[in-house]
Protein backbone atom coordinates (compact mmCIF):
# COMPACT_ATOMS: atom_id res chain seq x y z
CA UNK A 1 0.00 0.00 0.00
CA UNK A 2 1.20 3.49 -0.77
CA UNK A 3 0.02 7.09 -0.86
CA UNK A 4 -0.47 9.08 -4.03
CA UNK A 5 1.37 12.17 -2.79
CA UNK A 6 3.94 12.10 0.03
CA UNK A 7 3.76 15.90 0.20
CA UNK A 8 0.00 16.21 0.74
CA UNK A 9 -0.90 18.15 3.91
CA UNK A 10 -1.16 15.17 6.27
CA UNK A 11 1.56 13.06 4.64
CA UNK A 12 3.97 15.99 4.84
CA UNK A 13 3.74 15.81 8.63
CA UNK A 14 5.61 12.51 8.45
CA UNK A 15 8.15 13.94 6.02
CA UNK A 16 8.68 16.92 8.32
CA UNK A 17 9.35 14.70 11.33
CA UNK A 18 11.91 12.68 9.37
CA UNK A 19 13.72 15.80 8.16
CA UNK A 20 13.81 17.70 11.44
CA UNK A 21 15.54 14.75 13.15
CA UNK A 22 17.10 12.88 10.20
CA UNK A 23 19.35 10.57 12.24
CA UNK A 24 16.59 9.22 14.47
CA UNK A 25 14.94 5.90 13.74
CA UNK A 26 11.25 5.41 14.39
CA UNK A 27 8.70 2.70 14.93
CA UNK A 28 5.55 3.33 12.90
CA UNK A 29 3.58 3.79 16.13
CA UNK A 30 5.93 6.40 17.58
CA UNK A 31 6.22 8.15 14.23
CA UNK A 32 2.43 8.40 13.92
CA UNK A 33 2.19 9.80 17.46
CA UNK A 34 4.93 12.36 16.80
CA UNK A 35 3.45 13.45 13.47
CA UNK A 36 -0.13 13.34 14.81
CA UNK A 37 -1.21 11.16 11.90
CA UNK A 38 -3.21 7.94 11.92
CA UNK A 39 -1.25 4.71 12.18
CA UNK A 40 -2.54 3.37 8.86
CA UNK A 41 -1.78 6.56 6.97
CA UNK A 42 1.68 6.77 8.53
CA UNK A 43 2.36 3.18 7.48
CA UNK A 44 1.36 3.95 3.89
CA UNK A 45 3.55 7.07 3.77
CA UNK A 46 6.52 5.08 5.05
CA UNK A 47 5.88 2.28 2.55
CA UNK A 48 5.89 4.86 -0.25
CA UNK A 49 9.13 6.41 1.00
CA UNK A 50 10.71 2.96 1.22
CA UNK A 51 9.75 2.21 -2.39
CA UNK A 52 11.21 5.55 -3.46
CA UNK A 53 14.46 4.83 -1.62
CA UNK A 54 14.00 7.88 0.58
CA UNK A 55 13.86 5.99 3.85
CA UNK A 56 15.13 2.57 4.93
CA UNK A 57 14.57 -0.03 7.62
CA UNK A 58 17.11 -0.57 10.37
CA UNK A 59 18.18 -3.93 11.81
CA UNK A 60 15.61 -3.45 14.54
CA UNK A 61 12.87 -2.98 11.91
CA UNK A 62 12.49 0.70 12.62
CA UNK A 63 12.57 3.29 9.83
CA UNK A 64 14.95 6.19 9.26
CA UNK A 65 15.33 8.68 6.44
CA UNK A 66 17.84 7.36 3.87
CA UNK A 67 18.61 10.53 1.93
CA UNK A 68 17.53 13.63 3.81
CA UNK A 69 18.97 16.02 1.22
CA UNK A 70 17.07 14.41 -1.64
CA UNK A 71 13.83 14.29 0.34
CA UNK A 72 14.15 17.96 1.30
CA UNK A 73 14.90 18.98 -2.29
CA UNK A 74 11.89 17.09 -3.64
CA UNK A 75 9.57 18.62 -1.06
CA UNK A 76 10.87 22.13 -1.68
CA UNK A 77 10.42 21.72 -5.45
CA UNK A 78 6.81 20.61 -4.96
CA UNK A 79 5.81 23.13 -2.29
CA UNK A 80 4.45 26.60 -3.11
CA UNK A 81 3.83 28.89 -0.15
CA UNK A 82 1.35 31.24 -1.81
CA UNK A 83 -0.69 28.49 -3.47
CA UNK A 84 -1.04 26.15 -0.52
CA UNK A 85 -1.69 28.68 2.24
CA UNK A 86 -4.32 31.40 2.63
CA UNK A 87 -2.39 34.67 2.88
CA UNK A 88 -4.24 37.69 4.33
CA UNK A 89 -2.70 41.11 3.58
CA UNK A 90 -2.63 43.94 6.11
CA UNK A 91 -0.97 47.24 6.71
CA UNK A 92 0.31 48.26 10.12
CA UNK A 93 0.58 51.92 10.97
CA UNK A 94 3.81 51.04 12.72
CA UNK A 95 6.08 50.59 9.71
CA UNK A 96 9.16 49.77 11.82
CA UNK A 97 9.48 46.02 11.25
CA UNK A 98 11.91 45.58 14.12
CA UNK A 99 9.36 47.08 16.49
CA UNK A 100 6.62 44.86 15.05
CA UNK A 101 8.79 41.80 15.56
CA UNK A 102 9.49 42.78 19.16
CA UNK A 103 5.74 43.20 19.61
CA UNK A 104 5.33 39.51 18.82
CA UNK A 105 6.80 38.61 22.21
CA UNK A 106 3.54 39.87 23.73
CA UNK A 107 1.58 37.27 21.76
CA UNK A 108 2.87 34.42 23.91
CA UNK A 109 1.50 36.00 27.07
CA UNK A 110 -1.88 36.19 25.34
CA UNK A 111 -1.70 32.50 24.42
CA UNK A 112 -1.64 33.33 20.70
CA UNK A 113 -0.06 30.58 18.62
CA UNK A 114 2.09 31.86 15.75
CA UNK A 115 5.31 31.21 13.87
CA UNK A 116 7.24 33.70 11.76
CA UNK A 117 8.35 32.54 8.30
CA UNK A 118 9.85 33.67 4.96
CA UNK A 119 12.39 36.51 4.94
CA UNK A 120 11.54 37.83 8.41
CA UNK A 121 11.93 34.36 9.88
CA UNK A 122 15.18 33.78 8.00
CA UNK A 123 16.50 37.13 9.25
CA UNK A 124 16.33 35.80 12.80
CA UNK A 125 17.74 32.34 12.07
CA UNK A 126 20.26 32.91 9.29
CA UNK A 127 20.25 36.53 8.06
CA UNK A 128 20.58 36.94 4.29
CA UNK A 129 18.48 39.93 3.21
CA UNK A 130 16.67 42.53 5.28
CA UNK A 131 12.94 41.76 5.22
CA UNK A 132 10.44 44.29 3.95
CA UNK A 133 7.40 42.59 5.51
CA UNK A 134 6.28 40.05 8.09
CA UNK A 135 4.66 36.71 7.33
CA UNK A 136 3.11 34.93 10.30
CA UNK A 137 1.41 31.56 10.47
CA UNK A 138 -1.54 32.03 12.84
CA UNK A 139 -4.70 30.22 13.93
CA UNK A 140 -7.68 31.50 11.92
CA UNK A 141 -10.01 31.71 14.93
CA UNK A 142 -7.78 34.35 16.61
CA UNK A 143 -7.49 36.80 13.72
CA UNK A 144 -9.25 39.69 15.49
CA UNK A 145 -6.76 39.53 18.35
CA UNK A 146 -3.89 39.84 15.89
CA UNK A 147 -5.53 42.90 14.33
CA UNK A 148 -5.54 44.56 17.73
CA UNK A 149 -2.06 43.47 18.81
CA UNK A 150 -0.30 44.66 15.65
CA UNK A 151 -2.67 47.54 14.82
CA UNK A 152 -3.59 46.06 11.46
CA UNK A 153 -5.82 47.36 8.69
CA UNK A 154 -6.80 45.41 5.60
CA UNK A 155 -4.63 46.23 2.60
CA UNK A 156 -6.15 46.07 -0.87
CA UNK A 157 -2.74 46.40 -2.47
CA UNK A 158 0.63 45.56 -0.98
CA UNK A 159 0.79 45.44 2.79
CA UNK A 160 3.58 44.96 5.28
CA UNK A 161 2.08 42.29 7.54
CA UNK A 162 0.66 39.02 6.24
CA UNK A 163 -1.32 36.69 8.50
CA UNK A 164 -1.19 33.22 7.04
CA UNK A 165 -3.76 30.51 7.68
CA UNK A 166 -1.62 27.40 7.16
CA UNK A 167 -2.45 24.56 4.79
CA UNK A 168 -1.89 22.23 7.74
CA UNK A 169 -1.21 22.53 11.48
CA UNK A 170 2.08 20.72 10.93
CA UNK A 171 3.76 24.04 10.08
CA UNK A 172 3.95 24.74 13.83
CA UNK A 173 5.84 21.49 14.57
CA UNK A 174 9.16 22.14 16.32
CA UNK A 175 8.91 25.92 16.00
CA UNK A 176 12.01 27.58 17.43
CA UNK A 177 12.48 30.71 19.52
CA UNK A 178 14.89 33.49 18.54
CA UNK A 179 15.02 36.72 20.54
CA UNK A 180 11.75 35.74 22.28
CA UNK A 181 10.01 35.35 18.91
CA UNK A 182 8.70 32.07 17.52
CA UNK A 183 9.94 31.04 14.07
CA UNK A 184 9.01 27.93 12.10
CA UNK A 185 11.52 25.06 12.05
CA UNK A 186 14.44 25.40 9.67
CA UNK A 187 12.91 22.71 7.45
CA UNK A 188 9.59 24.55 7.17
CA UNK A 189 11.42 27.82 6.64
CA UNK A 190 13.42 26.31 3.79
CA UNK A 191 10.44 24.94 1.88
CA UNK A 192 8.48 28.17 2.43
CA UNK A 193 11.33 30.22 0.98
CA UNK A 194 12.37 27.96 -1.87
CA UNK A 195 9.78 28.91 -4.49
CA UNK A 196 8.98 32.33 -3.06
CA UNK A 197 9.83 35.40 -5.19
CA UNK A 198 11.89 38.33 -3.92
CA UNK A 199 15.11 36.35 -3.47
CA UNK A 200 13.44 33.47 -1.68
CA UNK A 201 15.55 30.81 -3.42
CA UNK A 202 18.78 32.57 -2.47
CA UNK A 203 17.71 32.91 1.16
CA UNK A 204 16.62 29.26 1.21
CA UNK A 205 19.96 27.99 -0.06
CA UNK A 206 21.85 30.20 2.37
CA UNK A 207 19.72 28.82 5.22
CA UNK A 208 20.35 25.28 4.01
CA UNK A 209 24.10 25.81 3.99
CA UNK A 210 24.33 27.67 7.29
CA UNK A 211 21.65 26.05 9.45
CA UNK A 212 20.41 22.77 7.93
CA UNK A 213 23.57 21.18 6.60
CA UNK A 214 22.16 18.60 4.17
Amino acid sequence: MSVRNIFSPVASRVVRVFLIDPKRDWSILNLSKEAKTGYGHTYRVVETLLKMGLCRKTESEKVVVANAGELLSRWASYYDFTTLNKVNSYFSQNEDLDRLIRRLSVATSRDLTYALTLQAGAALVSPYVRPASLHLYVKSERMEEWHELLNLQLAELGGNVFLVNPYDEGVFYKAQQHKRVWVVSNIQLYVDLYNYPARGREAAEYLRKEAIGF
